[in-house]
């Protein structure tokens, strides 16, 4: 059983998602809040794997309580609800720890896919939402010294991984670099071992949190 914590000011989305995912046999939602200090308050007495947050709510916002609660349960998983409009606040979650974002506006399935990722230890963007960043982002200039855990990263991994930022596919990446699918396969699995990241929605949300993509 996967059970998740929903913090959410809207009672009607709130409402909304509990019966969604009750529609899934091996989720539970054991506790429900409506802003982040009430998460923050109760973490401790909680037995819980995930938790799914809004952003922006009244008290203490998802940033903070995210922050807050991974410091006291550096074992729980967060997962952030997120608006179109919202990407600026994307950097600052994934400082903060959170490991995916979903659409308030997504669907069940997405919503399932997203909590199981996490869940096994992964990241999750809505491909909605991961488009929307990916047209929104800006790269740094130098690319590599952000910070300290970037600077492993030669020149030509951060030039891939700013490609993979944008979208490109394996095929794609191969006509951009002028290598072969199986070159491009290759080191892209050197750079997830480098950057701990299992997946592309990984290795975005380790771009973000390194500042080598700016959004």
């Amino acid at each position: 059983m996967i059970r998740i914590v929903l913090v959410e000011d809207l009672d009607l989305i709130r409402e909304g998602i509990r019966v969604l995912v009750s529609q899934i046999d091996d989720f539970e939602i054991v506790a429900e809040y409506s802003n982040g200090k009430e998460l923050v308050d109760n973490i401790k007495h909680l037995q819980v794997d995930i938790i799914v947050t809004d952003i922006d709510m009244p008290v203490m916002d998802g940033i903070t309580a995210t922050r807050k609660v991974l410091a006291v349960r550096s074992d729980l998983k967060v997962i952030a609800l997120s608006l179109y409009n919202e990407s600026q606040y994307y950097h600052d979650l994934v400082a903060a720890g959170a490991k995916g974002f979903i659409l308030k506006q997504a669907s069940i399935q997405e919503l399932e896919e997203g909590i199981r990722e996490v869940y096994k230890g992964g990241s999750y963007f809505s491909q909605e939402l991961l488009q929307n960043v990916i047209k929104n982002m800006k790269y740094q200039d130098s690319g590599l010294k952000a910070n300290d855990d970037s600077e492993n990263i030669t020149e030509k991994e951060a030039e891939m991984l700013k490609h993979i930022c944008e979208g490109l596919t394996n095929q794609e990446l191969a006509d951009k670099l002028f290598v072969s699918v199986k070159t491009i396969e290759s080191n892209k699995a050197r750079l997830m071992r480098k950057t701990n990241s299992r997946n592309n929605a990984a290795l975005i949300l380790w771009a973000i949190k390194n500042k080598i993509v700016k959004l």
